[in-house]
């Protein structure tokens, strides 16, 4: 399937300045089909929900004609809109959420008040009814179609929907205890019992902050998965399901430190090249 990537520059699901300036570097290296100009609003969350609403649209148009997007961002309140363009088409769609947070808080349950921690909740019908019923006024994915991978920093209103809800999860803990490949295979295999239909978002926050430092909000312990098993976590998903959208957010190019998450994140974009085309790729 042909790729194409979208650029989607939001900051205001996170109050802390750069999410934005990404999109800047990287569309030095990385070619986009097209970077979405955000329009400001008069509150963070009408800003998030208007352009979210875009970037749906968008999503969904470009899944119709047969294309892969991936949305590079940006913070990951644009998963919202990227997921809901993504279940308009696909039935039974399933998430892998590749982060070391769960971003299933709510208005009700957040102590920040950062819209990028609410989007998985959204998408599984929690929260703001002008989240849930973004684009399409459907649940967009159902909690038992729904990985947590590499999950560390965990609110705790967040772990009691995670233990209510018997969310399948896959904490850094579980990692380092049973190994990164079982833990993709189980993970792999846990979704293939239910969709065939799969949204991969990747927060460049799972990884250890010393390899990854350039992101919006570390873990509250700057602990996190090697950058290489994040990749081949990203590598194996792409290869054994079918993964029919995707997003890689939260790099934040001010906290960066000698390009360190810059080229993970090109190197993100190199394997999903390779796991596109083989043949084609450098590697």
């Amino acid at each position: 399937m042909n790729i194409k990537f979208i650029g989607f520059p939001i900051k205001d699901g996170c109050h802390v300045n750069g999410a934005d300036k990404g999109i800047n570097v990287i569309k030095n290296y990385i070619p986009f089909e097209k970077i979405i100009n955000i329009k400001k609003y008069n509150t963070d969350l009408e800003t998030i929900v208007k352009n979210d609403l875009t970037l749906a649209q968008y999503i969904s148009n470009l899944q119709k004609q047969n294309f892969l997007p991936i949305t590079i961002g940006g913070d990951h309140s644009l998963t919202m809109g990227s997921i809901a363009g993504s279940a308009e088409n696909n039935n039974n769609l399933g998430v892998i959420w590749l982060d070391t947070h769960p971003d299933i808080n709510t208005h009700k349950t957040t102590t920040t008040y950062n819209i990028h921690g609410y989007p998985l909740a959204a998408s599984m019908g929690f929260g703001l009814k002008d989240l849930t019923d973004l684009y399409i006024n459907k649940t967009k994915v159902n909690y038992e179609n729904v990985v947590l991978f590499g999950i560390n920093d965990i609110d705790e209103p967040e772990q009691k929907l995670i233990n209510e809800y018997n969310i399948k999860c896959f904490t850094l803990e579980n990692i380092n205890k049973y190994g990164i490949e079982k833990c993709i295979t189980e993970a792999i295999n846990y979704l293939k019992e239910r969709t065939n239909n799969i949204h991969l978002s990747f927060d460049l926050d799972a990884i250890n902050y010393s390899e990854c430092p350039g992101v919006n909000v570390p873990n509250r312990w700057k602990k996190g998965i090697k950058e290489k098993d994040a990749l081949l976590a990203v590598k194996s998903f792409l290869k054994n399901l079918n993964i029919v959208s995707m997003d890689i957010v939260e790099y934040n190019p001010l906290n960066d430190i000698n390009d360190k998450t810059l080229n993970i994140v090109l190197e993100t974009k190199e394997v999903i090249d390779f796991s596109n085309n083989p043949k084609k790729s450098r590697k």
